[in-house]
């Protein structure tokens, strides 16, 4: 998971500099974006993995219910970044694509070095 924080706190960095060199708060609704979408792919990561040692009945119905609550907690930041930063829901789309492009990239690496035999980075 090495990577995976590398990449998560790179991004932060990148986009908290933006902020503090330009001054548009849109940035923020990237972050908070950002955020977002890699803690969405982690999830679902993580629910694969848990769901791949259940019975076929148990995983789909354990994916179905998850699929749900992932899918509630990204209204529910949309809503509410809608609801109090109108001016920032262009930044939020494209902070959660990057957050899901960027982590799903890393933990197919990951994934890839796991199978390839290779060492785990921490």
């Amino acid at each position: 998971m090495r990577s995976s924080r590398v990449a998560f706190w790179g991004v932060t960095a990148c986009l908290l500099l933006g902020f503090a060199v330009t001054g548009y708060q849109g940035f923020l609704g990237s972050l908070v974006g950002y955020w977002a979408g890699f803690g969405y792919t982690i999830w679902v990561y993580r629910d694969t993995l848990i769901s791949s040692e259940l019975d076929i009945h148990n995983a789909i119905r354990h994916m179905r219910r998850n699929f749900l609550s992932r899918l509630g907690v990204v209204t529910l930041i949309v809503a509410a970044v809608g609801r109090f930063q109108r001016g920032w829901l262009p930044g939020l789309a494209l902070g959660i694509a990057v957050g899901l492009i960027i982590s799903f990239i890393t933990v197919a690496i990951q994934r890839n070095h796991l199978e390839r035999g290779e060492e785990k980075n921490g």
